[in-house]
C-alpha cells in the first residue's frame, strides 16, 4: 500500500493484506473510540469497503485489510476517508484533514489469484 503524503491518496492491490496505522500525538485513542476508514465509489455512493477499529495498542489504531475485503471490488479509482468517534460521541473526520475533495483510494489489479 502507497500513500502519498500530499493528497493522502491510496493505491492497493486488490486481494492483497494491508493495514493503515493511525494515530493523533496529542490525544491518544483509548477505550471508547472508534476509528472507521471507509471507501465509497463516489462520495454519496455505495460504501464498498469499511473497517472499524475499537482497539487500540499504545492509543495507536491500526485498520487491517484482509484479502477477502477487496477481492470482489473492481479496480478502480475510488474515494475514502477516516474518521475518529470519541467516547462522548463527538465525531472528527481526520482524513481528508480540510473539507474538500474526498481523497482517492485506487485498487489496482493483481496477476495471481
Amino acid at each position: 500500500m502507497t500513500i502519498n503524503p500530499t493528497t493522502y491518496a491510496i493505491a492497493m492491490t486488490r486481494g492483497d493484506s494491508e493495514s493503515l496505522t493511525v494515530q493523533c500525538t496529542t490525544d491518544p485513542y483509548s477505550a471508547g473510540d472508534t476509528i472507521t476508514l471507509t471507501v465509497r465509489d463516489e462520495a454519496d455512493g455505495n460504501i464498498l469497503l469499511q473497517k472499524v477499529v475499537t482497539t487500540f495498542s499504545d492509543g495507536v489504531a491500526v485498520i487491517g485489510i484482509q484479502p477477502e475485503d477487496t477481492e470482489g471490488i473492481e479496480f478502480g479509482n475510488y474515494v475514502y476517508d477516516i474518521q475518529h468517534k470519541d467516547a462522548y460521541g463527538n465525531v472528527l473526520t481526520i482524513i481528508p484533514p480540510k473539507p474538500g475533495n474526498l481523497p482517492k483510494f485506487k485498487l489496482t489489479e493483481e496477476a495471481t489469484y
